[in-house]
């Protein structure tokens, strides 16, 4: 698959950035995100949406998820149509560049990406509508790798009979699971 190598390629630069390098990349971030709502001319959203694409290749998956796919989303709803329609290319890009992410992200795609793109579909503006059918495959397959690594989860939690978030936040270490626990979890089983 095409999007394999580039997507482990993302993951090493932004992990071989030094601590000064990722202050860096999160500083000029920063201002592209609070320019890009600023910025009146259409050149330069289009710019901000390049940048935003170019810093995502060294960031971090939770810099993707959590700050770099809000902003491009906010500009799925831009009044020009070719601000959208570069919108909605590099928030494919952007996702599928995604390779970890916290099992509270695994439904960013039916509960995010979809309701802020799915105007597209119907949108006045050609450009918008073939960018958008462009995109179309590159999201199916990355809304399949976020629900496998739910479904992932949720039968860990099921054959386990624990949630690894519980133990996160109480800040308890990994224990075996007790006999009653095991008879629970058959069960609860879905």
């Amino acid at each position: 698959s095409r999007a394999g190598p580039r997507r482990g390629g993302s993951e090493a630069r932004a992990k071989a950035l030094s601590p000064s390098g990722r202050s860096a990349t999160s500083i000029l971030l920063q201002v592209v995100l609070s320019s890009v709502g600023h910025v009146a001319r259409v050149t330069s959203r289009v710019v901000a949406l390049r940048l935003m694409h170019r810093i995502s290749l060294f960031s971090t998956d939770e810099v993707r998820l959590q700050r770099i796919v809000p902003a491009v989303t906010s500009l799925l709803r831009d009044a020009e149509a070719t601000v959208r329609s570069h919108a909605i290319a590099v928030l494919t890009s952007v996702l599928s560049s995604v390779v970890t992410f916290p099992p509270s992200d695994a439904q960013v795609y039916p509960r995010y990406v979809f309701a802020k793109a799915g105007h597209l579909i119907s949108d006045p503006a050609l450009i918008v509508r073939v960018a958008f059918a462009g995109c179309i495959p590159a999201l199916a397959e990355g809304s399949l790798r976020f629900l496998d690594v739910s479904h992932s989860v949720m039968l860990y939690e099921t054959v386990g009979g624990r949630r690894p978030t519980d133990h996160a936040a109480a800040g308890e270490g990994e224990r075996e699971p007790s006999s009653s626990d095991a008879a629970g979890a058959g069960g609860d089983a879905p």
